[in-house]
């Protein structure tokens, strides 16, 4: 039976935030981070996403109430409504007429309801509540800030890390800690060979570069757009196959057929388990550290298991696995959160930044390395 290798990869072009072939626009899950005041927000469902009119649209009450607004829902006329500083920001469900106090405002797309919430356009929602909306292209994430925060990093009194993320100032000889992150995201246990976050950040170099770790953590997130959303009647084992491979790292023609081989296998044993997930990959961009000769990522992971005959082999990373890797059962029907260390690396010698890729086919279910737990 096929073994887990190291894997291959051939060069593919990069689209930044762009979606995965074995994906549907709409079905599959798009992972696009909402960073509020220097914190990214956690949906425990329904994600944010972009709309047919190229709006981004996010579940009403996880921005708002973090921006300070109170948020309520006219059952009658189905008006999700935000009360902030006085103010009544109304947004009827499937209009596009919209209000803040007594004036009308038209915009080019409207509130909608989407997998039980309310989802609504989030630069008209921010900016109405006095907040700032940019878009990092590279790490292809949204960040809204209000004055109060902006006046603080402009201070001093706050400091960010190179994705907009407020660092929590605690004194640690290993980590740049991030305020938004629990304190269990922590507990790591070191390798033999091993560069701390901290580290690896003060010893500079292009390797550390925003553009280069941006450039990896899509690789992160497109394999697993693919990995991740899998259904049985659909899945298409050739396309499946060379679209894992476009993003892991290229050691040769024969690693490169392993690879493929080991994932035409798995997309085989996903008809026959009768498999439909649905998830994402969102990789801690300024989390990295380096360990035994990998770069190594700490990921965010959301996923659930639709449907499946054997749910303890769901996914590449818990299939057919190694000796240092978990086959994990999962309940079906719910949506599980949790961090696992995704290992990258190069082929390219001394510019290996340039090309650097997914290592390895287990990186979820690392014995020791993962933690799971199913989202309220």
């Amino acid at each position: 039976m096929y073994k887990k290798i190291i894997g291959a990869m051939v060069a593919v072009s990069m689209v930044v935030g762009g979606t995965s072939v074995m994906a549907s626009p709409g079905k599959d899950l798009r992972i696009l981070p909402i960073i509020v005041n220097g914190h990214k927000v956690q949906f425990p469902d329904t994600e944010p996403y972009i709309d047919t009119n190229g709006r981004t649209m996010v579940p009403v009450r996880f921005v708002s109430e973090k921006l300070g607004g109170d948020v309520t829902w006219d059952v009658a006329t189905k008006t999700v409504g935000i009360k902030y500083k006085g103010q009544n920001i109304t947004l009827p469900v499937g209009s596009k007429t919209v209000s803040i106090d007594s004036t009308m405002i038209e915009l080019d797309t409207a509130a909608e309801m989407y997998e039980g919430r309310t989802m609504v356009p989030l630069r008209f929602v921010s900016e109405a509540m006095e907040s700032k909306v940019s878009f990092d292209q590279g790490a292809h994430s949204v960040l809204v800030s209000d004055d109060a925060f902006l006046s603080k990093v402009k201070s001093g009194s706050i400091k960010l890390d190179d994705w907009g993320r407020q660092l929590n100032g605690e004194v640690s000889t290993e980590w740049n800690k991030l305020s938004d992150l629990p304190s269990s995201f922590y507990n790591i246990k070191k390798m033999d060979s091993y560069i701390s976050n901290k580290e690896y950040f003060a010893m500079g170099g292009e390797s550390r570069n925003k553009k280069y770790i941006d450039q990896w953590s899509e690789h992160v997130r497109q394999y697993y757009a693919t990995m991740l959303n899998v259904n049985y009647k659909t899945i298409n084992t050739a396309i499946f196959a060379k679209s894992l491979v476009s993003n892991m790292v290229d050691r040769g023609d024969y690693y490169r057929a392993e690879a493929t081989r080991g994932f035409e296998e798995f997309a085989e044993w996903a008809k026959k388990n009768k498999l439909v997930t649905k998830g994402y990959a969102d990789p801690e961009n300024s989390m990295i550290r380096y360990e035994n000769g990998w770069t190594v990522m700490r990921t965010y992971f959301k996923f659930m298991v639709v449907s499946a005959e054997d749910s303890s082999q769901t996914f590449m990373d818990n299939y057919d696995v190694s000796s240092s890797s978990d086959s994990y059962k999962l309940k079906l029907g719910v949506w599980y959160g949790g961090y696992s260390d995704v290992a990258l690396s190069s082929n390219l010698g001394n510019r290996q930044w340039t090309n650097t890729r997914l290592s390895s086919t287990e990186s979820m279910f690392k014995k020791g390395r993962y933690s799971y737990s199913i989202l309220k």
